[in-house]
């Protein structure tokens, strides 16, 4: 009897594993099967995206424009910038060099270079480019020496030094009439015109200068050049006459009368006595009959 009952409870413990190994297996797939219906299908499109640029097989690292399947190629060579050549002669030369020296030293007018040497003619791209090293003397004069430099397409092409004359070109002041000694300089009795004040004209007076307080020192033709030399300050306070003296410092401001014991002109020093003391002292011509005096 107990053998019997071994053999029953050996027959159910079979059945049991044998059950439990096909849930093992079954219960996933039926999972799975379940899931899928509630999921729908997804389409993927290849896509359409144009690139925006075009990558040069020649160097990975250089980026081409894409073409326009519209533009015709000449459209697209126009936009190539094609170098000319061009010869440096002397004439382009000197031309450069004017403008060059003009700008180095700020003049006005015009500043005109002649290379006084025979110089070769370079073939040289469009977009050369000219630079002045040093000159001697360092300063607008009728005669220099000029080092300078040329570069073409971003490289040196030499360095040279040429001799050179200068011309400088301003528009000065001539007289349209005769002018005497001591006469006031009035706009309207003056004309102007273009001189050179490198050469004969040097110290020609500029046109456009403030004349005020100045007055012709000779005696000058119609048509005559106004120099420098042609002209003294106005003496704003003369000798003997009865000036206003003021003084200024510490806070402290007098003013008082005084004679002038000689001639000055604006901003010079001249001495005064005081009227009320006959104390003498110097002081600084401000304008017609004004003096100051610093505490």
């Amino acid at each position: 009897m107990t053998c019997f009952l071994e053999l029953i409870n050996l027959r159910d413990n079979m059945l049991i594993r044998s059950s439990l190994l096909l849930l093992t297996f079954t219960l996933p797939l039926c999972l799975m099967g379940d899931v899928s219906r509630f999921l729908d299908p997804i389409m993927v499109k290849p896509s359409r995206v144009k690139p925006n640029f075009i990558i040069n097989q020649k160097a990975s690292a250089s980026i081409a424009p894409p073409y326009s399947k519209g533009r015709p190629i000449s459209d697209l060579a126009s936009n190539v910038q094609v170098l000319e050549k061009v010869l440096l002669t002397r004439e382009m030369l000197e031309s450069k060099l004017g403008e060059l020296l003009g700008y180095r030293y700020q003049a006005s007018g015009k500043v005109f270079a002649y290379v006084t040497r025979k110089w070769k003619p370079i073939s040289l791209s469009s977009n050369f480019i000219l630079k002045i090293r040093d000159c001697m003397p360092d300063s607008l004069s009728p005669s220099t020496f000029v080092r300078f430099a040329i570069w073409d397409n971003g490289s040196s092409f030499g360095e040279f030094g040429e001799p050179i004359r200068m011309s400088h070109f301003i528009n000065c002041f001539y007289t349209k009439n005769l002018a005497s000694r001591g006469s006031k300089l009035l706009s309207q009795n003056f004309t102007d015109r273009p001189v050179d004040v490198l050469k004969q004209h040097v110290g020609a007076v500029p046109s456009g200068t403030d004349l005020k307080g100045y007055e012709l020192g000779v005696n000058l033709r119609e048509n005559s050049l106004l120099k420098w030399n042609h002209l003294t300050k106005v003496a704003l306070v003369k000798k003997g006459e009865i000036v206003d003296v003021f003084a200024s410092g510490n806070g402290i401001y007098i003013s008082m009368k005084g004679m002038a014991l000689e001639n000055g002109v604006e901003g010079g020093i001249v001495k005064v006595r005081n009227l009320s003391s006959d104390k003498e002292f110097q002081a600084k011509v401000l304008n017609e009959k004004s003096v100051k005096v610093q505490l």
